[in-house]
């Protein structure tokens, strides 16, 4: 059952609020509404449906999950963050216990990226800005979960900053950003090269999205199969009902 978006609640204030009364929670506030919802679009564009089951690595304060949320059945929405506070403060401050209770949202709270937690076979793969702050050995893990963790026809959805010099394509092992760990903020690069490679090595599919993400990043697509044309079209048509009625 999915809950139609309702303008009582003003998210962007929210957002806003959160940051003022807990300090920088790792997204931007003058963006919250916008980029959550963005986010959103992109994976309905994609094929989201609100049966299928999503895992959202590093969910954070949940400014993407206040619209899955919403908008998939219970038990089809899944966070891995382990900044458990930013969870629990976006849960308190976006969602009704109401809400919680109906759509039972399923949470992880491991570092290691292990995609495995849940014993489920996914849909899409989430991780908006994590590829920006991420070493290439963690985003080796992930390729690996979403080969092994979800089903054939997965997508795998990551925003990313493109290291178009060899000196900006971030070699260090350690997470570069705000974390559980770390109030120090940062952002790192990768080589779009090196990322082709490692989903090569996979027998995974890459594409960058012609549609900007968000925070000045860049969508890639992962995908274990390449989809044949008519798979692509009647997708489409689905899709575009979807955002037609809900969003427009």
């Amino acid at each position: 059952m999915s809950i139609p978006y309702t303008t009582n609640i003003d998210l962007q204030y929210l957002g806003e609020k959160m940051t003022k009364e807990y300090g920088f929670l790792g997204v931007p506030d003058y963006s919250f509404e916008k980029s959550g919802r963005n986010q959103l679009i992109t994976l309905l564009e994609e094929g989201l449906m609100p049966d299928s089951r999503v895992l959202e690595i590093g969910c954070g304060v949940l400014r993407v999950g206040y619209w899955l949320i919403h908008f998939l059945d219970k038990r089809c929405y899944y966070g891995i963050e382990p900044a458990q506070e930013r969870v629990r403060i976006g849960k308190e401050h976006l969602f009704s216990t109401e809400i919680i209770e109906l759509k039972e949202p399923q949470f992880n709270f491991n570092s290691a990226f292990d995609t495995s937690v849940f014993n489920t076979k996914f849909d899409f793969f989430l991780a908006g800005s994590i590829w920006t702050h991420c070493s290439k050995n963690s985003i080796k893990i992930m390729l690996d979960g979403f080969v092994y963790n979800t089903n054939e026809s997965a997508v795998f959805l990551t925003s990313y900053l493109p290291a178009r010099l060899k000196k900006n394509d971030y070699q260090g092992n350690k997470w570069v950003g705000t974390s559980h760990e770390s109030d120090v903020s940062g952002c790192v690069r990768h080589s779009p090269a090196w990322i082709r490679s490692e989903c090569e090595k996979r027998g995974l599919t890459l594409e960058k999205l012609s549609r900007d993400a968000f925070d000045e990043q860049y969508w890639l697509k992962i995908t274990k199969q390449k989809a044949s044309k008519s798979s692509l079209k009647k997708k489409y048509n689905r899709v575009k009902k979807i955002i037609k009625s809900r969003f427009y």
